[in-house]
């Protein structure tokens, strides 16, 4: 478990971008956060200690860092990430991180393929940058090309990205995981690959299976609601399979967000 240099510290918003009609990305300066986080790992923001409603803390990637400043990026789906998208330049947030396990990040493997879907770019970018002098190709699935968020970041940085979306808007047309099995079929030596892959439980699960059909080493970070961020609470528990046949509960916030694909029993 990474969480031995988790602390409470505070933030101050920088900077606030309207990116879609839903989605937003804030800047925060936040040194503590920024120098210590690993791709994969998350933190916990309170809005407000003097706010009941929402009373628990939400969770969120770190999307991007850069010296003493942490990106986040987030789409408005309920109360606490709507308060979150109303935030203004130079207001604090209470910030507790770096919390779970991130990708491991040993580089045995040449190709390093990428699998976003919806908000899953947010978990996905740092790892990208961290893995830029691989070969990388970052495979970014979305609704319609005015959803799609994060391509002029990768460009920036030099990451291969291959679009898929729903309605053909822009890119392929279809799912991102058909891409990835047509991006596998093409040019990849599966002996030399891994795959990382951040997004809705049912895209993680195609990725495990696709994964598993052709023996690529996968890891996928779970995206569930996290109450406390320690393990306490036991709300964010998920079904594994352990290394003697059983299953067994683990905690998505403690033990992941980070799972081996094929340690996860998908329903």
């Amino acid at each position: 478990m990474n969480t031995g240099n988790k602390r409470i510290t505070n933030g101050k918003i920088t900077s606030k971008n309207q990116l879609t009609d839903e989605h937003f990305q804030i800047t925060i300066d936040c040194p503590y956060i920024a120098n210590n986080i690993m791709p994969g790992q998350f933190i916990q923001i309170r809005l407000s200690r003097h706010l009941s409603d929402p009373l628990l803390c939400r969770p969120f990637a770190v999307y991007k860092r850069k010296g003493n400043l942490i990106d986040i990026l987030f789409k408005i789906v309920g109360k606490g990430t709507r308060l979150l998208s109303q935030k203004n330049i130079g207001d604090d947030l209470e910030i507790t991180g770096p919390l779970g396990n991130g990708f491991p990040l040993d580089e045995d493997f040449d190709t390093a393929l990428l699998i976003a879907g919806g908000m899953g770019i947010a978990g996905l970018f740092l790892l990208a940058e961290r893995l830029r002098h691989k070969n990388v190709i970052m495979m970014i699935g979305a609704c319609s090309q005015d959803k799609m968020i994060g391509i002029n970041d990768l460009n920036e940085i030099g990451i291969e990205t291959r679009i898929a979306t729903d309605d053909g808007s822009c890119g392929y047309k279809g799912m991102v995981t058909d891409l990835l099995k047509d991006i596998i079929s093409d040019k990849i030596a599966l002996a030399k690959s891994k795959i990382f892959s951040c997004g809705p439980m049912a895209m993680l699960k195609v990725v495990a299976q696709i994964a598993k059909e052709r023996g690529i080493l996968t890891y996928v970070s779970l995206e569930e609601n996290m109450a406390c961020g320690v393990g306490a609470c036991m709300g964010c528990a998920c079904e594994v399979i352990s290394s003697d046949g059983r299953t067994q509960y683990k905690m998505v916030c403690k033990d992941g967000p980070v799972f081996n694909a094929q340690e996860i029993l998908w329903k």
